[in-house]
């Protein structure tokens, strides 16, 4: 039987962690294909993650809605 790779759904800021390690990893690379590679990759996970932003919905905050049932 073969293994399979496990699933992983990662939140926004996962992506944006993620994508901030990738460019600061491309900033260390020498100018080339290698960076560029590097650079799109971060480009691709920071509009995953603005994607995921918009597409989850926003729980109204608690706080929010007491000043408004008085």
């Amino acid at each position: 039987m073969r293994n399979r790779t496990k699933v992983v759904f990662l939140t926004a800021d996962q992506l944006e962690e993620r994508a901030d390690a990738r460019a600061r990893e491309a900033r260390q690379l020498p100018e080339g294909e290698a960076r560029q590679h590097a650079l799109r990759n971060a480009a691709q996970l920071r509009t995953y993650a603005s994607m995921k932003r918009a597409l989850t919905p926003q729980l109204p905050d608690r706080n929010s809605r007491r000043g408004s049932e008085g």
